[in-house]
């Protein structure tokens, strides 16, 4: 039989885990890593547009000289490539991604766009 002790360990470790199981994702530490041939910075992670047609904008508000014909949409927290000059259009095929870790790789335009999720805040460098 089981004691009052039991029963509340057991309590809590339901709760604990339909907490976890139904809490939702934080999307605010989600970062958005965007590496073109040998720079990498963050950009912002906010729904909408962004093309690498002409000079980005990092969180900063640093420009970088990218020019590539690439443009992607970001919406509800997920990003998918739309446009890309390349042949085989592998990046543009991709599904939207939206989970830590998950990559957008073009490698004819040598660009990356990469969801990073690691704890530490983004500094200036």
């Amino acid at each position: 039989m089981f004691r009052k002790l039991d029963v509340i360990i057991i309590i809590f470790f339901l709760i604990l885990s339909i907490v976890l199981i139904f809490k939702p994702y934080n999307y605010s530490a989600k970062k958005l890593l965007l590496v073109v041939e040998n720079e990498s910075f963050y950009i912002p992670y906010k729904d909408g547009y962004f093309n690498l047609f002409n000079k980005v904008k990092d969180v900063f508000g640093n420009e970088h000289s990218v020019y590539k014909s690439m443009e992607f949409e970001i919406t509800d927290g997920k990003i998918r490539a739309l446009h890309s000059d390349c042949a085989n259009q592998i990046c543009v095929n991709t599904s939207w991604i939206e989970n830590c870790g998950d990559s957008i790789i073009c490698a004819p335009n040598r660009v990356a766009v990469i969801i990073d999720c690691q704890r530490e805040d983004i500094t200036r460098k």
